[in-house]
């Protein structure tokens, strides 16, 4: 019998603001978000850039590389800087972003 393992993918990308007058092309991928939905993410992210934000700060967290190199580089690089990420974790995301 074969096994197949299916990899997390983003489920498309929406627009999202990022200022007053920015805004950001993001990847939709549930479970960086613990909560919502494909649908609910998505107006989520298009409604409030502190949302952005965070959705982006936790993909940085947790994320697998595949994923991550879907956000724009940076954008994934800015807040790299403010994110409370394991030091080890830090070091191979900035090598990897460079």
């Amino acid at each position: 019998m074969k096994r197949t393992t299916y990899f997390a993918k983003p489920e498309g990308f929406v627009t999202c603001r990022t200022g007053r007058h920015g805004s950001i092309r993001l990847p939709v991928v549930q479970g960086i978000l613990k909560h919502p939905d494909g649908k609910e993410l998505r107006s989520l992210l298009t409604e409030s850039p502190h949302v952005a934000e965070k959705y982006t700060r936790e993909a940085l967290k947790r994320a697998a590389w595949p994923i991550l190199k879907t956000f724009p580089r940076t954008w994934l690089l800015k807040l790299l800087k403010t994110t409370e990420v394991r030091s080890s974790r830090k070091k191979a995301l900035k090598y990897l972003l460079s």
